[in-house]
Formats: structure tokens, sequence, C-alpha cells
């Protein structure tokens, strides 16, 4: 089969354009009376190539002036390949180059760092910790999320050690929801008061599959669409709407689309090799990410094409896979339910963009990141652009229909306790949300959409205003 897949760097990119956790401001109207513990998502976390060293270099992110050099490094080859058309050659100048920028943040073959890379995390003074401590738990999200659930358990202990307290509240967000969700099955929910579910991937991210079973496409339209989503809420996102509907509309998007999909047909299976697998491949958290009806294509893809001379070297890893898929993976519907009988439960999903832009699923309603289905845990969504079917709509209770006829929240499995907020993207927040957020989870009982007059179940993201307010875009 002929994989499809881009450039080196494009498709780094592309799959790392996961969780950026901000930091907020917040103005508080909740009183915290148990420690809050905030679980950040993938590459929310700086990885040092020697945490033991203050003067250690970030291996991720790179810094700009090695992704610059890189790149200006790459330009001869690409120049050079709009004459010669010689996939091979472009292959062989550029898979070196982007092997070299990423080098020091991939893992071992069997899934574990190879040196002495890592995150920074040391756990802060006794004395500090008490009932009213805000704490993020630091992991590093490359690694195998049955481990990082392991550490997290062991400083939730320390945690209520510390505070004197019996109990934690958890917010967790992107794959902060996986680790999360993996320590519920492992180690229960007795020392967690409160759960929130901030715009998770516990269920996975339809382009993350696809990359993984060599699917990927690129057009004008859905690159058109993601960059207009990428430039929300900057002060030249009106400049750059025009611009970018300017370059659609006169061909020149379509144009870079083709030249492209001809450097995907070409180098797609060298990149897959010598680069995207040996980087994300090692990852366990990636695939953790990897949706449940689409893993065992991908695996199959990987394991029996790319890397089918490759088994005996990652049996480590293949372990790792096959641990998670054992223990964790046909038991998440089950662990979050248990999480909702036996404490409070609450859950957030993002909509009003489209999908990851080089994958066939770009029209997936979605956060820009993660598709709404699976960070609202089952909602039935239309494409982005476009409303449910009226004849769907016909039986159903308006009260779950978002008034712009995109989502079906009674589908969910948790429908009153899950809100929708629109146009704010993954990776956004604002004061207010955080605030509400954790009213929520210093509340006292389990709250539903219906308790909180200001924050029904379908919400909008002001930016203007910066806050949160209903829903009522048609």
């Amino acid at each position: 089969m002929k994989f499809k897949n881009t450039v080196s760097i494009f498709l780094s990119l592309a799959i790392l354009i996961c969780t950026i956790t901000p930091a907020f401001a917040e103005k508080k109207t909740y009183e915290p009376d148990c420690p809050y513990i905030f679980i950040h998502g993938f590459m929310g976390s700086t990885i040092y190539v020697d945490p033991d060293d203050p003067d250690s270099e970030a291996a991720w992110p790179p810094s700009t002036g090695s992704i610059v050099k890189t790149v200006f490094k790459a330009l001869p080859a690409l120049m050079m390949f709009m004459f010669t058309k010689n996939y091979e050659k472009l292959g062989n100048k550029i898979t070196p180059l982007v092997s070299e920028l990423f080098e020091p943040v991939i893992l071992g073959p069997n899934g574990e760092p190879k040196d002495k890379s890592g995150v920074r995390f040391e756990y802060p003074p006794s004395d500090m910790i008490n009932s009213k401590s805000q704490l993020n738990f630091v992991y590093d999200w490359r690694l195998d999320p049955i481990y990082t659930a392991g550490l997290l358990n062991d400083f939730i202990n320390y945690v209520l050690d510390c505070s004197g307290c019996n109990q934690v509240v958890i917010e967790c967000h992107s794959y902060g929801g996986v680790v999360t969700a993996t320590y519920a099955k492992i180690y229960g929910t007795e020392k967690v008061r409160a759960f929130a579910f901030n715009s998770t991937a516990v269920f996975g991210e339809t382009y993350t599959g696809e990359l993984f079973k060599g699917q990927l496409v690129l057009n004008a339209e859905s690159l058109t669409s993601y960059l207009k989503g990428a430039v929300d809420y900057s002060d030249s996102e009106k400049f750059l709407n025009v611009l970018f509907n300017t370059l659609y509309k006169t061909g020149i998007t379509g144009k870079l689309c083709d030249f492209g999909n001809d450097i995907v047909d070409g180098i797609g299976i060298q990149a897959m090799s010598d680069i995207l697998l040996p980087m994300f491949g090692g990852w366990l958290s990636i695939w953790s990410m990897i949706p449940d009806e689409m893993f065992e294509d991908a695996y199959a893809f990987v394991f029996e094409n790319v890397w089918s001379n490759q088994k005996d070297k990652r049996a480590g890893l293949i372990e790792k896979i096959t641990d998670y898929n054992t223990k964790i993976r046909p038991y998440k519907i089950d662990t979050l339910r248990n999480i909702n009988n036996n404490s409070n439960f609450y859950v957030i999903a993002r909509h009003g963009y489209s999908a990851m832009f080089m994958t066939p699923s770009w029209k997936n309603a979605s956060d820009s990141i993660v598709d709404v289905k699976y960070g609202s845990f089952g909602a039935t969504t239309s494409e982005y652009n476009s409303k449910l079917d009226d004849n769907y709509l016909a039986d159903k209770n308006s009260e779950y229909i978002s008034p712009d006829k995109v989502i079906d929240a009674s589908t969910c499995l948790f429908p009153e306790q899950t809100w929708f907020i629109k146009h704010l993207s993954h990776s956004r927040d604002c004061d207010e949300l955080r605030n509400f957020i954790k009213t929520l989870l210093y509340s006292n009982g389990q709250k539903t959409v219906s308790d909180f007059e200001n924050y029904p179940r379908f919400l909008y993201y002001d930016e203007d205003a910066d806050l949160i307010i209903a829903d009522k875009t048609s």
C-alpha cells in the first residue's frame, strides 16, 4: 500500500499540536477546603536533556534557533526538488536534519528514555501544603500512562499526608485525562472527592489514529479552515482571515497542497520509517490516544508494515502497549462510571472548529484537537460547518440540542454533568472558566447543568469580553 504522509517537520508539528496548558489569573468565588491538583496534558511540561543539571538545555520544545537552523538547512533541498522532482534525494537530505532536531526527545526501543532526559518536578515542601493548596502535577508526557499513574498516586499520597486532608480534587486537561482515568482504574477514587475532565483525550483523537494508520491527505479547504481557527483571538485575526480566504479563492492554497501531496507521495514511507515512528511511535502516550476503534488497524500498519523487521527490537514497547490495552483500554467506560458513582464528576467539552487539516477526518467537529464526540464522552455531532439532519432531530428532546443544531448531548455518557463551550479552542481558557471549574470541584455534592443559571449546558466564549456566556447562536 502507498502511505501518504508529509515531510518530517510537517508531520511532527501536526501530531504534536496537542495540549499546551496556559496559565491563568482568576477571580475566586469558591472556597477550597482540600488540595486541588491540576494534571496537564501532552507537551504540558518541558523536557530537559538532563533535568538534574540546572544549566541543562530544554530537549522539548526545541529552541526557535534550532528550528530556524533546520529550516534553513532544508531550503536548498526543497528548492532543488522543485526542479528535479527527485524524492529520494529530497528524503536523504531532509530526514537527517529533522532526526537531529528531535533526537533529544526520542525514546529507546522499549519506550523509555535512552538518556537522562526528563522533566523537573520537585514536590513542594511539606509545610507549604495545606487544605487550600493549588498544585500542579508535572510528569514526562512521553511515557507509559500506567507508569505515570503510579507517580500521580505517590504525589496524591504525599499531598494528603502533608495537608492532613482525606481527599483532593482533580482537574485534568487533554492527555491528562488519560493519566487520570488510568489512575482511577488502578488506584480507585477513594482519595479524590471530585474530578473535572476538561477537554480530555480519554477516548483519543481521530487524527492520531489516522496518522498511525498511514492516512493523510492535504486539501485547500481543510488547510484554510484550520489556519483560520489557529488565529482565533489574535490581534491580526480579521486581516489573516481575509488573507487565507484570498489565497484559497485564487487557488494558491490548492497549489501549495498539491506540492505537499507530491512530497507526501514521494517520501512518505521514508519519513514514517526514519522520523515519525522513531519519535512518536516510542511514546506510549501516543498509543493510548489512538481511538479504540482504530487501534487494531494502526497497530497492524506500524508493526506489520513499517516496523515489520523491528518486532524483536521493540518487544518492550509492544509489551507496554499490550499492558495498557489489557488493563486500561477495555475498561474506560466502566472506569468513568465508577468515578461518577464514587466522586463528584464533571465534563467540559469545546467545539466550533474543524479537526486536524492533514487527515481524512478534518471535517469532524472538534475543539481544534479533540473530537467533540470524544471530549464529551459520546455526544452526537454534525460535521464541521453543518447541522444535524432534520430527520435526526425530529424526535429529539430540544433540551439536549445545541442552539446551532450541531450537538446532541443526550448521547453523552453523563449528559447532565457535561457542559459544551463554543468558540473556545483546545488550548485556550479564561479566568471565568477557571473559576467555574473550581466552583464545581469544591461544590457540596454533585452539581448538574441545571444548577447554574449563568452556566447552562451550552455556553459560548465571548472573546471580546473574555467571558463564558449562555450560547444563543444559531
